[in-house]
């Protein structure tokens, strides 16, 4: 292997390691929605206990807190695999922290309660935080750009196979049954990959910060 192949693989292996980390951000995001789906169905059956409307409600609740319990062992096992300059959910929720003690930070100095070798030492270092959780979002922006390019083209791949089932199935090439599984799994993926390019579009590239 030539050391042009071998950086040209490096790069590529780091770029994938990068796009794994974009997958992990989605599953966060569905496990966040399956999460407080669960909370709304347990409150839901809990008020079926208070008016006694149905029987066995105690297993149906013992059987969503199972499932949530698991939910929360998923979620916690992809957060420990998640770089946390990937998690734009928590970058937002620091930089607004962030932001929000400069706001006191200030309201304190002009009420004379710090003086102003202290607030300019501590306004310096969370200004610096701010910074650096700016760069780290324009970061995941440009990546995600790229990675949602990819993923549009891997959209018209599976619109090119549904195309090429249509037309196997109007040339009689496949028999119903056949051209109704694959057409389903295509458009269940079409379906996946959907939402999961929205999610990127809307919580990561129009995401604008003040």
């Amino acid at each position: 292997m030539t050391e042009i192949e071998s950086s040209n693989r490096t790069k590529l292996k780091l770029q994938i390691e990068k796009y794994q980390q974009l997958e992990l951000l989605f599953e966060i995001y569905n496990l966040k929605n399956i999460r407080e789906r669960l909370r709304r169905k347990l409150k839901s059956i809990e008020k079926m206990i208070e008016r006694d409307s149905e029987r066995n409600i105690a297993n149906k609740i013992e059987a969503m807190k199972v499932i949530s319990t698991e939910n929360n062992d998923r979620f916690k096992e992809i957060m420990s695999r998640l770089n946390p300059s990937y998690n734009i959910f928590k970058l937002v929720e620091e930089l607004d922290k962030n932001k929000q003690y400069l706001v006191n930070l200030n309201k304190e100095r002009k009420r004379g309660r710090i003086d102003i070798e202290q607030y300019e030492i501590t306004k310096g270092y969370y200004l610096q935080k701010v910074i650096d959780i700016y760069e780290s979002v324009d970061q995941l922006k440009d990546l995600t750009i790229t990675y949602y390019d990819e993923l549009k083209d891997e959209l018209i791949m599976f619109e090119d196979q549904r195309i090429k089932l249509t037309t196997e199935k109007l040339r009689k090439m496949i028999v119903k049954e056949e051209f109704n599984q694959k057409s389903n799994e295509i458009e269940s993926l079409k379906h996946q990959l959907i939402e999961k390019m929205a999610f990127f579009k809307i919580e990561i590239l129009d995401l604008e910060l003040e």
